[in-house]
């Protein structure tokens, strides 16, 4: 039985208006709501990796393309140390504590993915830092195809189109392992630059930064 996933209400400042929206008619009237969003990265042999997951082709919105870590829509009465943690696992198959997560920001995102498809969201996102391998992950059937780990150096020449595409290991949901090459087309389409944005943060990080990481 498919159970209706509603959503929080939120107004032009990101504030809870008190109402809940089925998920369906949020995207198909453009109503505001709230999404968590998580960019793992881990330190191997003097280098940063960033993990990005496949959405699955069943999927509503982007099908097939690219994406942070991890990413979900809360549900009504849920917050990012709620909807956090839940979204880790169930994605990932990863026990993470809201307090391992590093707060960046609140991003604004707005597009219109397909006729009947608007996508206002207001992203709470966070970085984490841990070693993590693609092939040692539980990729959920229902919402990922697989996983890719992006050196972030070649990330920052990808998205800043310094080259056109990067040679990855794409680890498929049922585990095998392939050789991919990756476009900023096989992204989800965004406008303000924003897997650029992760990674250049990843850059600080692992120089030693810490003060104002901000998306």
């Amino acid at each position: 039985m498919n159970i209706t996933e509603h959503f929080d209400v939120l107004d032009c400042r990101g504030k809870k208006t008190g109402e809940i929206i089925p998920r369906d008619e949020a995207h198909r009237s453009g109503i505001w709501h709230g999404a968590f969003h998580c960019f793992i990265f881990s330190q191997r042999d003097g280098r940063a990796y960033g993990l990005f997951q496949k959405r699955s082709e069943s999927k509503k919105i982007a099908p097939g393309k690219f994406d942070v870590s991890v990413g979900g829509h809360y549900s009504a009465g849920e917050d990012a140390a709620v909807a956090g943690p839940r979204e880790m696992q169930e994605e990932l198959g990863l026990d993470v504590r809201f307090s391992d997560l590093l707060p960046v920001g609140r991003r604004i995102f707005v597009y219109c993915f397909t006729d009947g498809i608007k996508e206002y969201e207001f992203q709470d996102v966070f970085l984490l830092h841990r070693v993590i391998l693609p092939e040692s992950l539980t990729l959920q059937r229902e919402e990922l195809a697989g996983a890719i780990e992006l050196e972030v150096e070649q990330g920052v020449e990808l998205f800043s189109g310094k080259i056109l595409r990067a040679q990855v290991p794409f680890t498929k949901t049922g585990g095998e392992t392939v050789p991919i090459s990756v476009t900023v087309d096989d992204f989800v389409t965004c406008l303000d630059n924003y897997y650029l944005k992760l990674l250049l943060l990843v850059r600080r990080y692992v120089r030693g930064e810490r003060e104002l990481l901000i998306i």
